[in-house]
């Protein structure tokens, strides 16, 4: 799961301590578990720790699939 932090706004994964920074710090979740941390999404927008939450699905060997969370992964991809 990834997200943004509401105090900075900076990308937040979902990690076994809690939101992390760090990408390399995620839980991969079985999709037999989603309906659980859903529960914890809901309730983390709820006390206002993070905004616009969304599951990051991953292929086969564990890579991220989609270009936006790509880029949510590594950052601006162009100079501004």
């Amino acid at each position: 799961m990834s997200a943004n932090d509401l105090l900075t706004g900076k990308v937040v994964f979902y990690s076994p301590g809690g939101w992390s920074f760090r990408s390399n710090d995620a839980l991969k979740i079985n999709i037999k578990d989603i309906e659980k941390f859903q529960r914890i999404i809901e309730e983390d927008e709820k006390r206002c720790i993070i905004v616009s939450p969304e599951f990051v699905e991953l292929d086969e060997s564990g890579h991220i699939k989609t270009l936006r969370d790509k880029i949510r992964n590594s950052g601006v991809t162009i100079e501004i």
